[in-house]
Protein backbone atom coordinates (compact mmCIF):
# COMPACT_ATOMS: atom_id res chain seq x y z
CA UNK A 1 0.00 0.00 0.00
CA UNK A 2 1.24 3.46 -0.86
CA UNK A 3 0.91 5.03 2.54
CA UNK A 4 2.94 7.31 4.78
CA UNK A 5 2.44 6.99 8.52
CA UNK A 6 3.95 8.20 11.76
CA UNK A 7 3.16 7.66 15.40
CA UNK A 8 4.70 7.40 18.87
CA UNK A 9 5.29 3.92 20.32
CA UNK A 10 5.48 3.63 24.11
CA UNK A 11 8.31 1.73 25.78
CA UNK A 12 9.05 1.14 29.44
CA UNK A 13 11.78 3.79 29.44
CA UNK A 14 10.26 6.36 27.03
CA UNK A 15 8.88 6.68 23.51
CA UNK A 16 10.02 5.76 20.00
CA UNK A 17 9.12 7.93 17.02
CA UNK A 18 7.94 5.49 14.34
CA UNK A 19 7.73 6.40 10.64
CA UNK A 20 6.53 4.42 7.63
CA UNK A 21 7.39 5.43 4.09
CA UNK A 22 5.91 4.14 0.84
CA UNK A 23 9.09 2.18 0.05
CA UNK A 24 8.97 0.27 3.36
CA UNK A 25 6.50 -2.45 4.23
CA UNK A 26 6.47 -1.68 7.95
CA UNK A 27 7.13 1.28 10.27
CA UNK A 28 10.63 1.78 11.63
CA UNK A 29 11.92 3.87 14.55
CA UNK A 30 13.91 7.03 13.91
CA UNK A 31 17.58 6.21 14.38
CA UNK A 32 20.27 8.31 16.04
CA UNK A 33 23.87 8.87 14.98
CA UNK A 34 25.07 5.46 16.18
CA UNK A 35 22.27 3.60 14.40
CA UNK A 36 20.31 2.99 17.59
CA UNK A 37 16.64 4.03 17.89
CA UNK A 38 16.24 7.38 19.63
CA UNK A 39 14.26 7.17 22.89
CA UNK A 40 12.24 10.31 23.64
CA UNK A 41 11.12 11.28 27.15
CA UNK A 42 7.57 12.28 26.25
CA UNK A 43 5.01 11.34 23.65
CA UNK A 44 4.94 14.94 22.43
CA UNK A 45 8.70 14.92 21.74
CA UNK A 46 8.33 11.69 19.75
CA UNK A 47 5.44 13.10 17.72
CA UNK A 48 7.42 16.27 16.99
CA UNK A 49 10.29 14.12 15.68
CA UNK A 50 7.83 12.17 13.50
CA UNK A 51 6.46 15.42 12.11
CA UNK A 52 9.95 16.80 11.42
CA UNK A 53 11.19 13.65 9.65
CA UNK A 54 8.07 13.16 7.53
CA UNK A 55 8.09 16.79 6.40
CA UNK A 56 11.81 16.65 5.60
CA UNK A 57 11.25 13.53 3.51
CA UNK A 58 8.23 14.89 1.65
CA UNK A 59 9.81 18.30 0.97
CA UNK A 60 13.23 17.03 -0.10
CA UNK A 61 14.13 18.31 -3.58
CA UNK A 62 14.29 15.41 -6.03
CA UNK A 63 16.78 16.07 -8.80
CA UNK A 64 16.82 13.93 -11.92
CA UNK A 65 14.92 11.09 -10.29
CA UNK A 66 17.66 10.52 -7.73
CA UNK A 67 17.84 11.61 -4.11
CA UNK A 68 21.46 12.66 -3.70
CA UNK A 69 22.17 14.59 -0.52
CA UNK A 70 23.00 17.78 -2.43
CA UNK A 71 21.46 20.93 -0.95
CA UNK A 72 21.17 23.01 -4.15
CA UNK A 73 19.90 22.03 -7.59
CA UNK A 74 22.87 23.73 -9.30
CA UNK A 75 25.31 21.70 -7.18
CA UNK A 76 23.41 18.52 -8.01
CA UNK A 77 23.62 19.25 -11.73
CA UNK A 78 27.33 19.97 -11.45
CA UNK A 79 27.94 16.75 -9.47
CA UNK A 80 25.96 14.75 -12.02
CA UNK A 81 27.98 16.25 -14.90
CA UNK A 82 31.29 15.58 -13.15
CA UNK A 83 30.20 12.02 -12.44
CA UNK A 84 29.31 11.59 -16.10
CA UNK A 85 32.64 12.99 -17.33
CA UNK A 86 34.69 11.25 -14.61
CA UNK A 87 36.27 14.30 -13.06
CA UNK A 88 36.18 16.54 -16.10
CA UNK A 89 38.41 14.39 -18.32
CA UNK A 90 37.77 14.10 -22.01
CA UNK A 91 36.12 10.99 -23.40
CA UNK A 92 37.99 9.46 -26.37
CA UNK A 93 35.83 8.23 -29.24
CA UNK A 94 37.16 5.68 -31.71
CA UNK A 95 35.49 4.80 -35.00
CA UNK A 96 35.39 1.16 -35.91
CA UNK A 97 34.99 0.04 -39.53
CA UNK A 98 31.84 -1.77 -40.53
CA UNK A 99 32.28 -5.49 -41.17
CA UNK A 100 30.27 -7.37 -43.81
Amino acid sequence: MNKYAGYAHQLRRGWWAMVRFVKDAKPRPILGEKGEPVVYETELDALRAVNKHLLQFLNFPIVGGECEHVPKISEARKAKAEKLLRGGGAVDVERVGQSL
